[in-house]
């Protein structure tokens, strides 16, 4: 039921399928509810997507790096996403009123209440100049 690996990609959308699928592969191998994947694979994706489009803004693609560690255990699935790209703490997002984003016609910018939808835990660490550090869990048994 234990499941540990780690995947870096370099800031480029090409990429994004391969983190699905070691999302995917975590789910399976770590034995952790299947009806979680796509979830799971959702909140990754637009987590990493943030830090490709607005971490490495203005930075070629392939230039930097992208760390994501996926952690299965009985308790928990864990994300661990470390970039050195620009520093963003989604703590600082206020929730969205979805009703309202949606009636002024706006289709982007949705990604940290994704994650926050989806996820238990969302934590957000860096040190300026060095790295970022995003950590996501989903607690196994949670709705």
């Amino acid at each position: 039921m234990k499941f540990n690996q780690q995947l870096t990609i370099s800031n480029d959308h090409a990429y994004l399928a391969q983190v699905r699928d070691l999302v995917s592969k975590g789910v399976t191998v770590g034995q952790f509810p299947g009806h979680y994947l796509n979830r799971l694979q959702i909140a990754v994706d637009e987590a990493v997507t943030n830090i490709i489009e607005h971490g490495y803004a203005g930075r070629p693609r392939g230039s930097g790096s992208i760390d994501i560690t996926v952690e299965v255990n009985d308790v928990h699935f864990k994300i661990i996403i470390v970039d050195h790209g620009l520093s963003f703490d989604p703590n600082q997002m206020s929730d969205i009123d979805i009703q309202s984003h949606v009636a002024a016609g706006k289709a982007g910018g949705l990604g940290v209440f994704l994650m926050r939808k989806i996820m238990d835990q969302v934590d957000y660490q860096y040190q300026v100049g060095k790295k970022n550090q995003l950590v996501l869990v989903k607690l196994r048994g949670k709705v």
